[in-house]
């Protein structure tokens, strides 16, 4: 016989799935980076004057903010693309290719510088939460127009025969201006998913509330009469419409708000619909409005944070006074002040409400055996899972100890009973601590709702009835409904 030589199998040298999938994610992310920079390059490309750089170029604050939001984005195959962008905008308007060149290094230049000192910007900076985190913005934005000044002052030179100081204040001024005014807006943008429910949002107070619309109707008259009256005065015009903008609404839409003023200010200065009546001739009067704009977009958005900053701390001294430490609970005054407008509400309406008492049984062996640790935890732990199992509409709230308080619109005493003892239940699931113990719980409850002879009890009335059922429940053996 002789022997078959059998050949070895082919190796297998097809791509992973992994790295596959990975490398179009990375041709997905680059495209889309270098499809933003055309876009924008070309919105700034139609605001130029004849034989002069853009009235506003929107593009490198987009790009940075882009890139600080989501630094995976900033990786070699990013900055590529982004360059790619720039690039191919430039020569589809008829830019010469080593003019395009000059122009899209000193654009990445400044993208570059602002991206590497946003790193140490912090979080909350970020989205301006801060009072002075205008300034942070602002300093990035200056240290961002001053990188891409620096590479492109050469280039204004060679192409519009600018002197060279000239030309890096020319340089400075535009991408200060454009920084300041889009930088807010990309950092505070809502996701999609967001953006839709903010509109329903702002759609929904609107129609209830149109006197909203007031501030932004004094912005559009305070832009007419700019046009109209002309003068160097003409760009402060909008500033008191512009802060009362950033004290009615929220930070981004402040935000947006003053990047369309700046955006149509600086191109109708540059088409000649405002006259600014400015009669010395060069760069030093565009500088000096560019520079102005900048400075005045600065306003606005410093006011929105404060104000948003003056919000949060309010609801957070609101939540607190209303609100149990420990549990999260409505602690009882606050209960009692909200239940009372539920309830007239309610009887006012016909609508059928109950109040419920419950009571952890034994609560005080549970602080004797295991600790006031333990009680804290089991007490955390039960309100969460009643918070869980209970209806948005409703108040739950914490009486003092281990005692709890729960009102419930829209139930009868059978549907609330039928919710008591699903309360009940969950209460009654084990209870894991931090240190790996596991403690079991029983809770007793009391219902009651308004009576036929008396359908306007007050809440004191309707709570010590509820009370009084709860009583009877821990009387009968606890853990256990009575209505």
């Amino acid at each position: 016989m002789v022997a078959q030589h059998r050949q070895p199998p082919p190796q297998d040298v097809s791509i992973p799935a992994s790295y596959a999938v990975a490398f179009r994610q990375l041709a997905m992310r680059a495209s889309g980076v270098a499809a933003l920079v055309f876009l924008a390059s070309g919105l700034g490309i139609l605001t130029r004057p004849d034989h002069q750089l853009a009235t506003f170029w929107p593009t490198n604050a987009l790009l940075l903010g882009l890139f600080a939001r989501r630094p995976a984005l900033a990786s070699p195959a990013g900055w590529a693309a982004a360059a790619l962008g720039y690039v191919a905008a430039d020569l589809l308007t008829g830019t010469s290719l080593p003019t395009t060149l000059r122009l899209t290094l000193a654009n990445l230049a400044g993208v570059a510088a602002g991206f590497l000192l946003f790193r140490h910007v912090r979080q909350e900076d970020r989205h301006l939460q801060h009072p002075l985190s205008m300034l942070g913005i602002l300093a990035v934005s200056a240290v961002a127009a001053l990188g891409a000044s620096v590479v492109g002052a050469l280039t204004s030179h060679t192409l519009v025969r600018m002197d060279m100081l000239k030309a890096s204040g020319f340089w400075f001024s535009a991408e200060l201006v454009s920084y300041v005014a889009i930088l807010p807006v990309v950092l505070l943008a809502p996701s999609p998913t967001g953006a839709v429910a903010r509109l329903a949002e702002t759609w929904t107070r609107l129609r209830r509330r149109p006197a909203r619309l007031l501030p932004l109707a004094v912005l559009a008259l305070a832009v007419v009469l700019g046009v109209m009256i002309g003068g160097p005065g003409a760009i402060a015009f909008p500033v008191p419409a512009l802060l009362w903008c950033a004290l009615a609404y929220r930070l981004f839409t402040t935000a947006l708000v003053t990047l369309l003023l700046c955006m149509w200010t600086l191109i109708a200065i540059a088409h000649g619909v405002i006259d600014l009546q400015v009669q010395a001739e060069g760069p030093l009067p565009v500088i000096s409005l560019r520079m102005g704009m900048a400075l005045l977009a600065v306003a606005p958005l410093t006011v929105a944070s404060v104000n948003a900053a003056r919000n949060r701390l309010l609801a957070t001294l609101n939540h607190a006074a209303d609100h149990d430490a420990l549990t999260g609970a409505l602690n009882r005054s606050a209960f009692l002040r909200r239940g009372r407008t539920m309830a007239d509400q309610a009887q006012a309406s016909g609508t059928p409400f109950v109040a419920m008492m419950l009571d952890i049984d034994h609560f005080k062996s549970v602080n004797d055996r295991h600790g006031h640790a333990a009680g804290d935890a089991v007490l955390t732990a039960f309100a969460t899972r009643m918070r869980e199992h209970l209806r948005d509409d409703g108040l739950f709230g914490r009486f003092g100890g281990e005692e709890f308080a729960a009102l419930l619109p829209g139930l009868g005493t059978g549907d609330a009973h039928q919710v008591a003892e699903r309360l009940r239940a969950a209460a009654s699931e084990p209870i894991a601590l931090d240190d790996g113990r596991v403690l079991d719980i029983t809770v007793s409850v009391g219902l009651a709702s308004p009576s036929a002879s008396m359908p306007r009890d007050t809440l004191e009335q309707l709570l010590s009835r509820a009370d009084a059922a709860l009583y009877r429940a821990k009387a009968m053996g606890r853990n256990r409904v009575v209505a």
